[in-house]
């Protein structure tokens, strides 16, 4: 065997389904070794939709999974969707060819130093010179994912290393991958919350990846302690069970954010704490001492204690105590708090349609189908309107948010739940960034309802230029195409719809079809609300 057989023979007995990628020269042994494999390789029309189709099949099922691209053109097309995972600490395995591997750093056609490019934008980064190299990196890769998921992880894979041949040994040499966690401090935290009076639990992605929603849910649900999400994390509860308080921090619930600053104890399990989550600090003068985080990543743990560990093993821990808590005054203070959010013109009929009364039309009408967002306006009312009842229900990229993510994303959550329909919210901006994965949709023949909100301008631009000044707007009016006649150019069917009464009677349509199915929404202009607008001055 070669090493690109052994790489893919590894691969399918890690259970890997499926692997998004597009051919090209230096990667073509590892395509000849699918090609008689149990994998199903998904050819995408770009390489940046195979990692955004990747990055999605990961989020939505708290599993790795892989995509794959040749050398320098392909790999570097990888590289703004990678990123997008690292953001958002999504375990996706990056698998790129290369030119032989003593050329590959000469100025040389396709040449570029790919390790060097995914430095910045990967947890681990691997370069092996030989077959042994190459299939160790993989094994551990593949632990690594079990043991500490953290984000993306590059392989780089020189075509002469691909087909070097009669390593086929080395498939049981032994990774000693050991993570060096420390919990310490456990008796302290415990300590903290049996006298703690009003405590709160922030659930971010790691808790998905840790593989502790059940944990998570047991613990607070015995103990009646509040949880709030962080933008990844959505739906790791249920978000209409009343333990769930919603989104904490910027576009927070008022519930989530009333309990961040009036809290005593907050327990922060799985989340780095970036600033969208901890905008009300700066209101607080105690935060530091009363946090507790838990977390994989040493480099992010803030507060008095620091915990560096599996959120699942500390959860554990914690459910076989007997707290013995009462905080059903905290619960109701809370809830005594709440102002519900309301947005205003989600039921307004009047036409144009306004782009939140659309979405919200499209959600009152899809069940309990998956959504993927893209970025723009309409995703701000996307995910002010979504109320998913578990991780990977509603999907988008909280932390870099890149325009033309929604049609591949949809495409890794499609086939990531076989059978489920997924409902992909666009807008006309995003949508022309990635249209060529209509034709990966059609020849999957995916379920997957494409919404299209057309305002035929790129909306968030246009108002953040009139907030510089209300006459400034520039390059942000698109001269759109017929986005329906381009659809039905795939081979895909749908329709163009003006009203509530007409987007209701189309995605009826949709739900019952095998296939997918194309809704273009003609919309009005219309200005989100700013997030400064969800932070309560408390």
């Amino acid at each position: 065997m070669n090493t690109a057989e052994v790489l893919v023979k590894i691969l399918e007995d890690t259970n890997v389904a499926h692997i998004f990628g597009h051919p090209g020269e230096q990667i073509l042994p590892m395509y000849k070794a699918l090609e008689k494999s149990s994998i199903k390789h998904i050819l995408t029309r770009h390489e940046q939709a195979a990692a955004h189709a990747a990055d999605m099949y990961a989020h939505s099922t708290g599993n790795f999974s892989v995509c794959m691209s040749t050398a320098s053109p392909g790999a570097l097309n990888f590289v703004m969707a990678v990123a997008t995972a690292y953001k958002d600490n999504n375990s996706v395995l990056v698998l790129t060819g290369d030119n032989p591997y003593k050329e590959r750093l000469e100025d040389n056609f396709q040449s570029f130093d790919l390790p060097e490019v995914f430095e910045n934008i990967t947890f681990k980064n691997y370069a092996p010179s030989n077959g042994r190299e190459a299939i160790l990196a993989l094994k551990e890769a593949i632990e690594i994912f079990k043991k500490e998921p953290r984000g993306p992880i590059h392989i780089n894979l020189p075509k002469d290393v691909l087909m070097e041949d009669d390593v086929e040994r080395f498939i049981d040499s032994p990774i000693n991958y050991k993570t060096d966690y420390n919990y310490n401090q456990m008796n302290l935290l415990i300590n903290m919350i049996n006298s703690s009076k009003k405590p709160l639990i922030i659930g971010g992605s790691g808790v998905i990846w840790a593989n502790a929603c059940h944990e998570l849910k047991e613990f607070a649900e015995k103990n009646n302690i509040p949880i709030s999400t962080t933008y990844p994390a959505r739906g790791i509860i249920d978000e209409n069970n009343p333990i769930n308080l919603g989104l904490v921090g910027i576009r927070g619930s008022s519930m989530s954010n009333f309990a961040y600053l009036h809290s005593d104890l907050i327990i922060v399990l799985g989340s780095r704490l970036s600033e969208r989550t901890t905008i009300l600090s700066s209101k607080l003068n105690n935060f530091e001492q009363k946090v507790v985080h838990v977390n994989i990543d040493k480099s992010v743990l803030k507060g008095k204690v620091k915990i560096n560990g599996d959120v699942s093993y500390v959860l554990k821990e914690l459910n076989s105590i007997d707290f013995n808590l009462n905080n059903k005054k905290w619960l109701g203070e809370i809830k005594s708090n709440d102002t519900p959010l309301i947005v205003d013109g989600v039921y307004d009929k009047s036409l144009p349609l306004r782009p939140q009364s659309a979405i919200q039309t499209i959600y009152d009408n899809i069940g309990d189908s998956y959504v993927m967002g893209d970025a723009g306006s309409h995703a701000t009312w996307a995910m002010l309107l979504a109320h998913p009842d578990k991780y990977g229900k509603f999907s988008y990229s909280g932390a870099l948010c890149p325009m033309g993510m929604g049609l591949p994303g949809a495409i890794g959550i499609s086939l990531a739940h076989p059978g489920e329909k997924v409902v992909v919210i666009n807008g006309d901006g995003g949508f022309q960034m990635c249209i060529e994965e209509l034709a990966t949709i059609r020849e999957y023949n995916l379920p997957i309802i494409i919404t299209l909100i057309n305002n035929n301008q790129l909306g968030i631009i246009r108002q953040w230029e009139e907030n510089i000044d209300e006459n400034f707007r520039y390059e942000v009016d698109l001269k759109n195409p017929d986005f329906l006649t381009i659809v039905k150019g795939y081979g895909i069917e749908g329709e163009r719809v003006n009203t509530n009464e007409e987007i209701e009677t189309a995605i009826k349509k949709a739900m019952g079809m095998n296939g997918p199915y194309f809704i273009e929404i003609n919309s009005r202009e219309e200005n989100i609300p700013l997030p400064n607008l969800f932070i309560p001055d408390f």
